[in-house]
């Protein structure tokens, strides 16, 4: 068996807990993942963000690539491993299976956000607690409009921030309200034993939190 390596981790912070990130999406959760790292992070934590060339989001590529990682590096106790993952794609048996092998590592997070990671996103701009009935039904449904492609929450976000699309957008102005998100985010998680949001929610809370070290 191979022997795994130590994470070099930067000078001043050889004793920070690494946070792993590997998510679904190839762009729109690494660009602001990569902003946070630069602008939010705490002094005593390291983030590390996984970047994939192939174009396989499936939960279990997702876990595959975290897997990868553990294989390679000692993994402290301290150290965290999050899995960003949509729901609107998979079945519940998909999720259940990458859940499952979570449960089964302290240091692995399952990170889901019902329907997507653009909901997360959202949370920075307004309140969904504040949407007629009409419009949490089309968020949730999160359908693509046929003649431009855009999903619901693509067209939304477009709508509150002027330019966006998922490779291409400034996270740096959504950071300026995260505190904002976290509060929205936690008020959604009415269930927070389930584990991933059976409703309109997003888990992204938990790594933005443990990113800036709050409790």
């Amino acid at each position: 068996m191979r022997k795994r390596r130590e994470f070099v981790r930067p000078e001043g912070l050889k004793s920070a807990r690494l946070i792993v990130i590997a998510a679904e999406g190839r762009n729109t959760e690494n660009i602001y993942f990569e902003a946070m790292k630069v602008s939010m992070c705490d002094p005593s934590v390291h983030v590390e963000v996984l970047h994939r060339d192939d174009d396989d989001s499936s939960p279990e590529n997702v876990y595959g690539q975290i897997r990868d990682f553990m294989g390679e590096y000692n993994i402290k106790e301290d150290d965290q491993l999050w899995l960003v993952i949509d729901r609107d794609r998979w079945t519940a048996k998909m999720l259940s299976s990458v859940a499952r092998y979570c449960s089964q590592n302290e240091n692995l997070n399952f990170c889901v956000s019902n329907p997507c990671f653009e909901l997360w996103l959202l949370l920075h701009l307004e309140d969904v607690k504040s949407y007629s009935k009409q419009n949490m039904n089309l968020l949730a449904a999160n359908k693509k409009n046929s003649k431009r492609g855009n999903t619901w929450l693509k067209k939304r976000m477009k709508e509150l921030m002027g330019h966006y699309q998922e490779s291409d957008y400034d996270a740096s102005k959504l950071l300026k309200t995260i505190d904002l998100a976290i509060e929205r985010a936690i008020q959604l998680d009415t269930v927070p034993a389930d584990r991933w949001p059976q409703s309109i929610g997003t888990r992204v809370y938990l790594l933005a939190k443990s990113i800036m070290n709050k409790e």
